[in-house]
């Protein structure tokens, strides 16, 4: 292991491009925050998490939507250990990070946003539930107003009113807003992330010919044409480039560019904590 971890520090040293693939192991294998944590603006009204909060208010709607808007506000704010970690391995590098996450965590790492495309969607916008323009909004202005208020809304809610009046809506069509997540929306808006793809597609065309190393972590084969396959076609095509696969479950590379990339049965957290040292 020690031989290994010495290779891949002498690859991030060597590589002139570095591209790192954030599949949704990276956030899911980790492990969530406490719930008491995200529920912490509403301790003084004795609500601890979600369970607590359906016993109070009796509306599922409600709580579906407060629960959402407490994470989004707490993803706002923090971030994992293993993102900051990252960011150690490859601040110093020309580097760019598609992730496959569509929570925030990632952007309190010090990861230059400028950097980052998120194709999956961006929990830190919000589009039309109906998709009836492609406009997408920054929400971090109404999250905080909604937690701000939110014992007032609670105690609103459990007098009988609807939490609909509690709702951004669309100022085309008067339907509600939603978070930009293509898994929870009948038709994605994709305007969210376009232009961060088209400049990730400008600086993968600039890596041709030159020392590119590519870092997938805890990619599966959930959407394998967004980094599994992309990734091993390019350690294949680029004959400087070489691959770095990190999975706990699926390490194995393609015949095809088994002398090219190296395979990490780690998990993400035990990788970018290892080779930091």
């Amino acid at each position: 292991m020690d031989n290994q971890m010495e290779l891949i520090k002498s690859k991030i040293e060597e590589a002139e491009f570095i591209l790192v693939g954030c599949g949704l192991g990276f956030e899911k294998n980790i492990g969530s925050f406490a719930e008491e944590e995200i529920y912490k603006p509403l301790s003084e009204l004795g609500i601890n998490g979600k369970a607590k909060l359906l016993e109070e208010l009796q509306d599922e709607e409600a709580v579906s939507w407060i629960h959402q808007v407490l994470v989004n506000y707490f993803n706002k704010e923090h971030t994992l250990q293993a993102y900051s970690n990252l960011y150690e391995l490859i601040k110093d590098k020309n580097y760019f990070v598609l992730s496959m996450n569509t929570s925030e965590l990632i952007m309190q790492s010090g990861l230059d946003h400028s950097k980052i495309v998120m194709p999956c969607g961006n929990e830190g916008v919000f589009q039309c539930s109906k998709s009836c323009t492609h406009d997408v909004y920054p929400n971090r202005d109404y999250v905080f107003n909604f937690v701000e208020h939110l014992p007032d809304i609670i105690g609103a809610v459990k007098s009988g009113k609807s939490i609909r009046e509690y709702l951004p809506y669309c100022k085309e069509c008067s339907e509600p807003l939603t978070f930009n997540v293509r898994a929870n929306v009948e038709s994605y808006v994709e305007e969210g992330y376009l232009t961060q793809w088209q400049n990730y597609m400008q600086w993968l065309s600039r890596t041709l010919n030159k020392k590119l190393l590519l870092i997938e972590l805890e990619v599966d084969f959930t959407l394998p044409s967004l980094i599994r396959w992309p990734f091993e076609k390019n350690a294949y095509l680029n004959n400087k480039a070489c691959l770095i696969r990190v999975n706990h479950q699926f390490p194995q590379l393609a015949e095809e560019i088994s002398g090219k990339g190296i395979s990490v049965s780690m998990t993400v957290d035990e990788f970018l904590e290892v080779v930091n040292k």
